[in-house]
């Protein structure tokens, strides 16, 4: 079982801190005191023939870096936006910080839905990274030092995954959590913890890398 105790060790997990000032991308998003917020979200009007308010969807942006962007979608088809900065705590969102009258919001949010002031707005991907992915080619020195032969992955479009690997001998750890997306980077969360990889998505293979170059994956879509 000693490769288990490699494997675990390289998937290793960095607790959110409360700055990041000057790091990379990938370390911004590891340091990010509210992922959860992260992401594209959605608030579709369910009958727009009908209903009294002028949208057909509302599309909210919030990303790492605290830009945010709004886009509304009319009925006449015509779109508003409003962009600009944002500021978070645990409860409380503030949207347009760069502006002379920002709004202010009470929120609370999971891996995939956001209640602002009582509307829920849903995540959605912006890609095609859904499905269930299977290894093809597995390289770097983690790995081969775990002696792991098959990787799986599993990312459904609720932003939960399953991610499991193997060895020759049949032996398997698994992690189960939730996931988040922003450019090219992956990030899964575990319990106390996350890992925090690279991606690249080719129809239907997709190739994921470990920012420490520990682990390269070439994975193909099964379903």
């Amino acid at each position: 079982m000693r490769w288990i105790g490699i494997l675990l060790a390289c998937f290793s997990f960095s607790a959110w801190s409360s700055s990041a000032t000057g790091a990379k991308q990938s370390d911004i998003l590891s340091y990010f005191d509210h992922p959860f917020l992260l992401g594209d979200w959605y608030l579709v009007n369910p009958d727009p023939e009908n209903s009294k308010e002028n949208y057909i969807a509302i599309k909210l942006t919030l990303d790492s870096k605290f830009n945010f962007a709004i886009d509304i979608q009319k009925k006449d088809y015509t779109i508003d936006r409003w962009e600009g900065m944002y500021t978070a705590n645990e409860d409380t969102i503030i949207l347009g910080l760069n502006t002379d009258h920002p709004q202010v919001y009470g929120y609370a949010s999971n891996h995939n839905m956001l209640n602002l002031n009582g509307v829920m707005f849903r995540k959605a991907l912006s890609n095609s990274l859904a499905g269930m992915w299977s290894s093809q080619h597995l390289a770097g020195d983690d790995l081969m030092a775990s002696e792991v032969d098959r990787m799986d992955l599993i990312l459904q479009p609720d932003f939960v995954f399953l991610f499991k690997v193997s060895n020759p001998d049949g032996d398997e750890a698994v992690r189960r959590g939730v996931y988040f997306t922003e450019g090219e980077h992956l990030v899964l969360l575990y319990e106390n913890g996350e890992h925090n990889t690279r991606y690249k998505l080719n129809r239907d293979t997709l190739t994921i890398e470990s920012n420490e170059g520990g682990m390269f994956a070439v994975l193909n879509r099964i379903r």
